[in-house]
């Protein structure tokens, strides 16, 4: 791959390619390259906005360009570039097409030839004369669904045999609105609303009608502010703030864990501790680099007395600590991710039928571990970032089964949220309140 150019269009495409050929998320990529580029504001802006439109619509992109590429092979750079191109032309209306042309061209012509450029314009000249082919062409509702949402078919499948069709059409056709920044307020050191009015003259905040601890921005550098710098807030979304409120606990709990980095849900859960009264929470995580995550995480809310981190395997936990040793425990389980679709477009993509049959034996496997773990009476939470039951539901079915004296009970919190689903669980999709997608199932042992 070349390096990329100074030209805002040409890292677009180098940015996409990387993530192609590479993988990784399309947030870390584009800061990276951003940082590197030193390009002015609204040059940046627009590699942002190519990076995502494309990533977003992908497969609608492939589909418009399909009768004017024919059966042609194409280097990826090249099939890369066209879908930025026709991404501009359809879905950006303050661009001049003959800005888009030529910059399309000289890319071509710099990475390629002459030939190729001619090629690239002569793609263009067609699509700009006869218009994007039209989705009523494809007859199967599925395949369609597939193609309006840029969402794989083999998902679509799944979200439509387990929600129905007027549901996954809701879902998959939300997941390209833009998402609200969301912050978690530190009541340990504030209130909601003193933040709001701290706030006001630099951001217009609104309460989040899913956490009562949670504020929402339509936009702005909210971690740049001398409040984040001091502890006053985290940036944490809106659905998984409801977690550490399911585990309902006291000042004086010994909390775990069990999957921590980097360390939103963690933070939460100290607050709710008292460490004069002998409330901790131990954090564990696979990965050293991610427990100093917790711990910086930790120092910048004042949360360190109350916060144990460590690096550790939770599937190992047993072998670290006694059964009955805590009274809360969470498990916010390692998944497929597919409810953050909205931020991490690239995850619709990059995720297979595969992982949803390797993903829960995981996840069933810490959750049987970490168990044994828990005292008589204590709650146990079990919640992922994903949409599909396989990770959900099926999971929980199967630990009850295998876990005679743990029953499942209502979510502590669902209670107030009007579109909620999967009761006794909490199963929220991102069309339901703009959120992440997001599972949460609370059980007790007897």
């Amino acid at each position: 791959m070349s390096q990329p150019q100074s030209n805002a269009r040409a890292l677009a495409v180098s940015i996409l390619e990387q993530l192609e050929l590479r993988g990784g998320y399309s947030n870390l990529a584009l800061d990276a390259a951003l940082a590197k580029a030193h390009l002015d504001p609204r040059d940046a802006g627009l590699v942002t906005t190519i990076v995502y439109g494309v990533l977003q619509h992908q497969l609608t992109l492939d589909y418009d360009l399909a009768p004017f590429i024919k059966d042609r092979k194409l280097d990826l750079w090249v099939r890369i570039l066209l879908r930025t191109a026709i991404f501009q032309l359809v879905y950006l209306d303050k661009i001049p097409a003959r800005a888009i042309f030529y910059e399309s061209t000289e890319i071509a012509k710099t990475r390629g030839h002459v030939g190729l450029a001619k090629f690239v314009t002569g793609v263009l000249r067609a699509f700009q004369r006869d218009g994007a082919p039209s989705l009523d062409a494809i007859e199967d509702d599925h395949e369609r669904l597939s193609i309006a949402t840029s969402t794989p078919l083999w998902l679509v499948d799944r979200l439509i045999a387990q929600q129905g069709l007027a549901k996954a059409t809701s879902i998959l056709s939300d997941i390209d609105r833009p998402s609200a920044a969301a912050l978690r307020v530190n009541t340990t050191r504030t209130t909601r609303e003193a933040l709001q009015q701290a706030l006001a003259l630099e951001f217009k905040l609104t309460p989040s009608v899913v956490s009562p601890v949670g504020l929402t921005s339509e936009g702005g550098h909210l971690v740049q502010t001398y409040a984040f710098s001091a502890g006053d807030y985290t940036m944490q979304d809106e659905s998984s703030q409801l977690v550490a409120p399911s585990l309902a606990i006291a000042p004086d709990n010994l909390v775990l864990d069990a999957c921590a980095a980097p360390g939103g849900k963690t933070t939460h859960i100290a607050e709710y501790l008292d460490s004069d009264q002998g409330g901790r929470v131990i954090a564990l995580d696979l990965h050293p680099h991610k427990v100093r995550l917790i711990d910086q995480n930790a120092r910048r809310l004042g949360l360190q007395k109350r916060i144990d981190s460590r690096v550790m395997d939770a599937r190992q936990a047993g072998d670290e600590f006694a059964e009955e040793t805590f009274d809360r425990i969470l498990v916010d389980a390692p998944c497929s991710g597919l409810g953050l679709m909205r931020r991490k477009p690239e995850i619709r993509y990059a995720k297979q039928p595969s992982d949803l049959e390797a993903l829960p034996a995981i996840q069933l496997a810490i959750l049987k571990s970490v168990a044994p773990l828990l005292k008589r009476g204590g709650r146990l939470t079990y919640s992922t970032c994903t949409i599909v039951n396989e990770e959900n539901q099926d999971v929980v079915a199967a630990f009850l089964a295998a876990s005679p004296d743990f029953e499942q009970v209502a979510v502590p919190g669902a209670e107030a949220l009007t579109h909620a689903h999967g009761a006794p669980a909490l199963q929220l999709f991102p069309d339901d309140y703009g959120t992440d997608g997001f599972f949460i199932a609370s059980f007790v042992r007897k």
